[in-house]
């Protein structure tokens, strides 16, 4: 299963940024996103993956569930050692970053409130609110399915 050392604190929060970024960067673009993903690779790249579902797909589980289960082989194989897919939450207005790691599994949600401005031109500005971490069952790099 992956290269099962630890993820340090740094590599999390730079993996757990650059998809909180990107994520904002789509919500300031286009007001909407679907689900992005993002990997740590060895050597300390990170990197936006596409990702394209060519089988059956499982609509029993949502988007990032499925992208979870894509991403598991990799980390078997040691080419990621941590992954974050990032969603937005329309309803609740919220970003939801659940990252995975051998040693760290939590989805992050992040409230934000959209301001706009311009009139002829629409301008789209994320202000986000307080983190909320929550401990999650690791898809990726464990044994849960």
């Amino acid at each position: 299963m992956g290269s099962g050392r630890a993820i340090t604190q740094d590599q999390l929060d730079r993996l757990f940024t650059a998809a909180l970024e990107a994520a904002i960067g789509r919500v300031e673009k286009d007001g909407h996103f679907h689900p992005l993903v993002f990997e740590l690779r060895p050597g300390g790249t990170i990197q936006a993956v596409a990702v394209l579902e060519t089988g059956v797909t499982d609509t029993s589980r949502g988007p990032a569930d499925r992208m979870g289960q894509l991403l598991k082989p990799r980390a078997q194989d040691g080419r990621i050692e941590a992954s974050a897919i990032v969603r937005m939450r329309q309803q609740e207005r919220a970003l939801e970053v659940r990252l995975r790691a051998p040693n760290y599994s939590a989805d992050i949600g992040v409230p934000f409130t959209l301001e706009t401005s311009g009139l002829v031109k629409r301008q789209r500005r994320v202000v986000l609110g307080a983190f909320s971490a929550e401990p999650a069952g690791n898809d990726v790099f464990g044994g849960d399915a």
